[in-house]
């Protein structure tokens, strides 16, 4: 009995250390502060496979279109070309205003 409470105390001891830790970690681990999963950039292209994650990548979890001058963004940006042969992600692409046609 003993020793179920110790396991009981030892884990809400735990909880109490690294709650704060996870609440504060979503969202504010990439530059622009908005977490992946609320970035839907990606998700809407229709890319698949390997350029998908690479969209995520460069567009969602580095945001290299923010924030550019990044070696990764560029290692990103060279295996992207590979294997799509563009060399825009679907982040940086910008339509023409409304009305301009």
């Amino acid at each position: 009995m003993t020793s179920l409470r110790r396991v009981i105390a030892m884990l809400g001891f735990a909880g109490l250390v690294f709650a704060p830790t996870a609440a504060f970690a979503a969202g504010h681990g990439t530059p622009d502060e908005s977490p992946p999963a609320d970035e839907a950039v990606c998700d809407e292209s229709g890319l698949t496979g390997a350029a998908f994650g690479l969209c995520i990548a460069f567009c969602e979890a580095n945001d290299c279109d923010d924030f550019p001058n990044k070696n990764a963004c560029q290692v990103l940006r060279e295996n992207y070309a590979q294997i799509t042969g563009e060399l825009a992600f679907p982040c940086e692409e910008t339509s023409p205003p409304p009305g301009d046609s």
